[in-house]
């Protein structure tokens, strides 16, 4: 504390105020009457970008405390003048227009005299202010994490043990589409958990597209969907005339699972990229987040797909890798989830 102390009148005295200017803390300097002396820019910063003018000269009171919420800043400020009072204090101020900050306030350094009844008068008062949005922000992300993280890996552990349980227990075949009803079930079930037990949003999980780069992902989805199909089409064509042992049909499939598809498609995406992707690269941080949450992302989604056979589950992956850097381009999932729906359900109607 006291080498705070001296830093900072250091600083007032031999630079003026460029070092204070610097600091990611706030600073408050009060006269003997607690009027406002100086204010720092992050001081500012802090409390919603206030004004330098509209604090410099007035009284703490007028500049902190008219809302009527902020009692507990009140009852430390006040208490001040008591020789045992704590100097400092962590808690939620409150803007006027009802924005909530939370901060740590702490008196560095003063200078007072005491009085015949043991009060004190101040000469003059250093706040030193800490914006606590950053640590707050970290402990909801942390919580959020958690939930998600636990809820994926409960659902894909059940997932996989009851298929383990029917195919090699019970020796009973299970229609493909039971699975993917599971895999539905599943994302319904992670997609109540984000709405109602953490704090992420609609943006967050890529179900809101920027209106500026819509046209373009428009664009840019059509050509890739349109190039993948015939790349489809082609290498079915070679693998036909080659003799190698594919599916006969040239295509197979119908209007009704094609509109089938789209559910499971939407689905899918929402669990592989809103849920998974966005949540491993929000906690992986470095030089390498995206690729990690791609290729983490595409391992688990194939994993989901191993009650279909080695080769889907394949082709899942390598599906699964080229959305989720068309993820990373586009910044939301719907071109993700057209991509899925057209290329997806057209190899399995080749492949398949």
């Amino acid at each position: 504390m006291e080498l705070l102390n001296q830093s900072i009148m250091n600083s007032r005295a031999s630079h003026g105020d460029v070092i204070l200017e610097n600091m990611s803390e706030g600073i408050i300097e009060l006269d003997e009457i607690g009027v406002i002396t100086y204010v720092n820019d992050a001081c500012l910063q802090i409390f919603s970008n206030m004004k330098r003018e509209d604090l410099i000269g007035k009284t703490f009171e007028e500049a902190f405390l008219r809302n009527r919420k902020n009692r507990i800043l009140k009852i430390f400020y006040r208490s001040l003048t008591s020789r045992d009072a704590e100097t400092s204090c962590t808690l939620t101020y409150r803007t006027d227009s009802g924005k909530k900050i939370p901060i740590e306030i702490q008196l560095v350094s003063s200078e007072f005299s005491t009085d015949v009844d043991q009060s004190i008068s101040y000469d003059y008062q250093i706040f030193l202010i800490k914006d606590l949005s950053i640590r707050t922000a970290l402990r909801q992300h942390e919580r959020d994490c958690t939930f998600i993280f636990s809820g994926l890996i409960i659902c894909i552990t059940t997932y996989l043990m009851a298929w383990r349980f029917f195919r090699f227990t019970l020796h009973r075949h299970i229609p493909n589409s039971t699975y993917t009803l599971m895999i539905e079930l599943i994302t319904f079930l992670l997609f109540l958990e984000i709405i109602f037990m953490t704090s992420f949003s609609f943006g967050d999980v890529g179900l809101l597209p920027s209106k500026k780069k819509l046209l373009k992902n428009i664009k840019e989805t059509l050509l890739i969907g349109t190039s993948a199909c015939l790349l489809l089409l082609a290498l079915k064509t070679v693998l036909l005339y080659s003799g190698l042992p594919v599916k006969q049909r040239f295509i197979g499939g119908s209007i009704t699972g094609a509109s089938k598809y789209l559910l499971t498609a939407f689905v899918q995406e929402f669990l592989a990229r809103g849920v998974i992707q966005t949540s491993i690269q929000s906690l992986v941080k470095g030089r390498y987040q995206k690729v990690l949450g791609i290729l983490l992302t595409s391992l688990l989604f194939s994993l989901m797909h191993m009650p279909f056979g080695f080769i889907f589950m394949m082709s899942a992956l390598l599906l699964s890798l080229a959305l989720g850097y068309i993820f990373e381009r586009q910044g939301n999932l719907w071109g993700c989830f057209l991509l899925h729906w057209v290329c997806g359900y057209l190899t399995m109607c080749l492949f398949f």
